[in-house]
Order: structure tokens, then C-alpha cells, then sequence
């Protein structure tokens, strides 16, 4: 169990961070200055800089844990995503077009949950 708990933790990562990077090195080498993702509380360039630092971090991270050196990065930057997804969808103000919308924001909060659980696993495994 523990073995699937850390599997998922980093596959469910990976793309998250990959997209993040994506976004925020775009962002950055075509000089967007007014990048707008609603569901997150900044705006902007400091947007683009939270971004990529998201997705480089989670990038470095990711390689870390699996390589089993400094995990702890890790199990933080999985807090860190559950949290911003948490405050995505309860705190962001942002409307949802119905209640389908609603519950794919909520499945992606439990999967960040159980990525995060996965994640503490990880960090503790000696």
C-alpha cells in the first residue's frame, strides 16, 4: 500500500509540475505581463514568477524524491499544491458553469489529498 501511495504521489506530480513549467517559461519568454489564472491569488507578472517557481520546484522535487534524496522538499511542495487547490475552489471566487465543473475541481482537491498523504509516506520511508 505504501509502495501505491508513493507511486501515485509522484504520477500525479509529474504532469502538474511539467504544465506549470510550461506555463510559466511561455509566459516568460513571450513577455506576458498580464498572465490571469483566477483560480490562483496572484495576477500578473508575479503570477508568472509563482508559476514557473511552482513548476521548477516541483520538477526538483519530484527528481529529488525519486532518487530518494531530500523527499521532505517534496512532501511540502504536495502541501503546497493541496492548499492552492483548496483555495481554488472554496476561496478564489471563481464560478463554476454547473455542477459537473464543481465536481471535477473536487476530485482534483482528493486526488491533491491523496497525493499529499502519498507524499508524507514518501518523506518518511527510510
Amino acid at each position: 500500500m505504501n509502495l501505491l501511495l508513493r507511486t501515485y504521489s509522484l504520477i500525479f506530480h509529474l504532469p502538474l509540475a511539467l504544465f506549470l513549467f510550461a506555463v510559466g517559461s511561455f509566459s516568460y519568454l513571450q513577455n506576458v505581463k498580464n498572465l490571469n489564472i483566477e483560480m490562483l491569488p496572484w495576477t500578473g507578472a508575479t503570477l508568472r514568477g509563482w508559476v514557473l517557481t511552482l513548476g521548477l520546484l516541483g520538477l526538483v522535487s519530484i527528481v529529488l524524491a525519486a532518487l530518494r534524496k531530500f523527499r521532505v522538499l517534496f512532501a511540502l511542495y504536495a502541501v503546497a499544491i493541496f492548499l492552492l487547490s483548496l483555495y481554488a475552489v472554496f476561496a478564489s471566487g471563481h464560478r463554476f458553469d454547473g455542477a459537473s465543473d464543481f465536481r471535477w475541481a473536487l476530485a482534483f482537491v482528493a486526488g491533491a489529498f491523496g497525493a499529499m498523504m502519498g507524499s508524507f509516506v514518501h518523506a518518511a520511508k527510510r
